[in-house]
């Protein structure tokens, strides 16, 4: 976004002087909503952020957390929404490459990518362009890098038709003892490594921290998006690795938003230093680049680092080891003012903590017009009663936001690296080997979002995300250690808006202090909305998290196992229609109160379900979430070509009085187990322990899922039926 009169009033004063071009250009870039969180920070605050685990938390370009044996966990989240709607394949790609050099940032090898995708409708040209381009995008910059995409989750809304979220996250490893994460002193060199600096992404920051109004701001704006070369960054990979080991460099930051400007603006503000920057040394792709085109360039696969001037010839000799271009740009000083040369003249002198840290605006919150409509109470006596329930599940799992997204992680390499224990669509998060951690010892990871829910109300949206990610990571036998957050919003200048940012953050807030999660970093994204269709993009509040496995041998899939096991529900359901995958498949409503956050039911029910595991009397876990449970039971027989029969008369409730209630209500804190009928017994006993209720609802028997419910039978689908309808309904739409 330009910067308003205010703000330039404003550097006026900072500098007692009118601004030069490049200085103008730091700024806008450095004080854009994507790089300074100036309408984000005050409630940023509100996140819970500390844990007995955590070694860096959010300030750093990625945070981490311990985890084994004197290793660390190092993972982050990004938004590419602004680039991907211009050009879906580069906006993808370089957002798959910014997420990995965040985590480089720590010295920390990257092990595993996820990608959290909101997409238009597959039967829209346009956006169906769109979805192929952004996927073929992470695949092909994910694939050459060699890291694999092992988890992530997709969400279909015409809303995003023009205009798709791109989130993608980066999980890394590394020994606490080698965390590049030493205190920059004045006289070191600042280092930059890796691409040539051209003019792709130029001033990105700002021209994400704005909305897209027309189809000729689409087109006017592609120099903004940025070109990533993955060749590059295999190599920028591979040398951060091995110089990490040799811990040489004291500090290490990825040259994304806001380029070189941001970069140096924001080290020498964390750690109260100055700068001297002579830009004649960078070595650049377009020589005829003006000074304040290089401090701003977005130029991709560049980073900085900072090397005491004793180490430097070691880092050197290893930067030529590789072949990486490399430039000594400037050095630091005590002065706490950035000043920046080309050709001999003084082009910037900026005092840098004013720079990078430019007031908070704390914006005007209003509740939106639509809310009160949206949120109304579903009674089931409105809703006509299910005549052909056979039809409507195969409708329901036909549906993009419920069908397998296997035509979308078939084009990603999810096994590269040997470390992935599950495969996508066999459990309800990804678990990764860590072989040089410990024999047995692993990690789950995984992503979540809803933007119907976040839409219709935005707390409890933002809540359940986390609660939903939360009982993805337990229901693979892992234990919750930390998350990251991405919201996704609209205009922060529009109170409407702004009040879905606000309530997201608290939904977020509220939930991962009940399940004691720290938020350990993430991202804000602003202006997501697209004037040209005159409608807004649905805001959603993406979650990532992360959780330990002691031994992966113990860990547990969601598909079928074995003939005559009993299928047990876990938790309580509660007639919760509103906002439901039902509703909007059955009666094409998107409205209703979306179902209510339980913290206290999520950690009494977790607790009992990770006491199964580690007793071993579990042989699938899966929890119940969008389409209730006709879709989890549905995709337990998928998964493992097993027929049940279940009854939904058993299933424990308050308040139900249809069936339809008890199959599809998307009441959080359940799972659904299966079990040996031999562990029966001391399961209810130790449900009675943890104060949890548990309903023996089926058995696994042929190869059919028979539903009935008070004594009859209301439909019976062959699984083969359901295998079709679910496998292969994407792939149809793409095609």
């Amino acid at each position: 976004m330009p910067l308003s009169n205010d703000e330039l009033v404003e550097i006026h004063g900072i500098l007692g002087r009118e601004p030069t071009k490049a200085e103008l250009n730091m700024f806008e870039a450095q004080w854009s909503e994507h790089c300074s969180y100036k309408s984000s920070r005050y409630y940023l605050k509100l996140l819970p952020s500390d844990g007995e685990d955590v070694i860096i938390g959010p300030g750093r370009d990625a945070p981490a957390v311990k985890i084994f044996n004197n290793y660390a966990v190092v993972f982050k989240i990004e938004s590419h929404n602004h680039p991907s709607a211009i050009d879906p394949y580069n906006g993808a790609a370089t957002g798959v490459g910014g997420i990995v050099r965040d985590i480089l940032t720590l010295g920390a090898r990257p092990i595993a990518l996820l990608d959290m995708l909101f997409l238009g409708d597959p039967t829209d040209q346009h956006a169906n362009w769109l979805i192929k381009n952004v996927v073929r995008g992470i695949s092909d910059y994910g694939n050459r890098i060699g890291v694999p995409v092992v988890s992530g989750m997709t969400w279909f809304d015409k809303a995003y038709n023009r205009y798709p979220l791109v989130n993608v996250a980066c999980v890394g490893i590394v020994e606490t003892s080698k965390l590049v994460n030493k205190v920059p002193e004045a006289n070191d060199l600042i280092v930059i490594i890796g691409n040539t600096t051209g003019r792709d992404g130029l001033l990105g920051s700002s021209f994400a921290s704005k909305p897209l109004d027309s189809s000729e701001d689409y087109l006017n704006n592609i120099s903004a998006v940025q070109v990533g070369n993955p060749l590059i960054e295999k190599l920028i990979i591979d040398f951060i690795v091995d110089i990490t080991d040799l811990g040489v460099v004291k500090y290490i930051k990825d040259l994304g938003g806001g380029g070189l400007a941001t970069a140096v603006s924001e080290l020498t503000a964390d750690y109260g230093l100055g700068a001297t920057i002579v830009l004649d040394n960078l070595h650049l792709r377009e020589h005829d680049l003006r000074p304040e085109e290089i401090l701003v360039s977005e130029s991709q696969e560049r980073m900085l680092l900072v090397v005491s001037r004793d180490d430097f010839k070691v880092v050197q000799e290893l930067l030529e080891k590789y072949g990486i271009q490399y430039s000594v740009v400037g050095s630091l000083d005590r002065s706490g003012v950035i000043k920046v040369y080309y050709r001999g003249d003084l082009i910037a002198e900026v005092p840098a903590k004013a720079l990078a840290k430019p007031r908070i605006r704390l914006r005007d919150a209003v509740v939106p017009k639509h809310f009160n409509e949206l949120n109304v109470e579903v009674r089931i006596t409105d809703i006509p009663e299910v005549k052909d329930l056979r039809k409507l599940m195969l409708k329901m799992l036909r549906s993009p936001n419920i069908a397998s997204k296997e035509w979308i992680y078939s084009q990603y390499d999810y096994e590269v690296g040997i470390r992935t224990v599950v495969k996508p669509g066999y459990g309800d998060a990804a678990v990764l080997r860590l072989v040089e951690v410990g024999d047995g010892l692993g990690i789950a990871v995984k992503g979540d979002g809803n933007p119907r829910y976040t839409y219709i109300n935005p707390f409890r949206g933002a809540a359940n995300a986390v609660a939903e990610c939360y009982r993805n990571l337990v229901s693979v036998g892992s234990k919750p250690i930390a998350i990251v957050d991405e919201v996704n919003a609209g205009n922060p200048e529009k109170p409407d808006h702004y009040w879905y940012f606000t309530e997201m953050v608290k939904g977020i807030s509220w939930m991962a202090q009940e399940l004691k999660l720290p938020v350990v970093g993430g991202k804000v994204s602003f202006y997501n909305e697209d004037l040209s269709m005159n409608s807004p993009v649905k805001p959603v509040a993406t979650i990532v998290g992360v959780g330990t496995i002691a031994n992966i041998r113990n860990v547990v899939t969601l598909d079928l196992k074995e003939d005559d096991d009993l299928i047990l529900i876990v938790g309580t359901t509660y007639p919760e229609l509103g906002a439901t995958e039902f509703l909007h498949v059955y009666l094409g409503l998107e409205l209703g109160e979306a179902p209510l956050p339980r913290p206290s039911s999520e950690l009494r029910n977790a607790g009992f379900i990770s006491e199964l595991v580690r007793l071993g009397y579990v042989k699938a876990v899966h929890d119940v979430d969008v389409g209730g449970v006709a879709v989890a039971i549905a995709e337990m027989c998928i998964k493992g070509l097993k027929g049940v029969v279940i009854d939904l008369s058993k299933i424990p409730n308050r308040g139900c009085s249809r069936y339809e209630e008890l199959l599809f209500s998307e009441t959080q804190a359940r799972y659904l187990v299966e079990v040996g009928s031999e562990v029966l017994d001391v399961v209810v006993d130790l449900a009675r322990k943890y104060g949890v209720d548990v309903g023996v609802i089926g058995r696994v028997v042929g190869d059919e899922l028979v539903i009935s419910y008070d004594g009859h039978i209301l439909t019976k689908l062959k699984v083969d039926e359901l295998v079709n309808a679910y496998e292969n309904s994407l792939n149809e739409l793409m095609s």
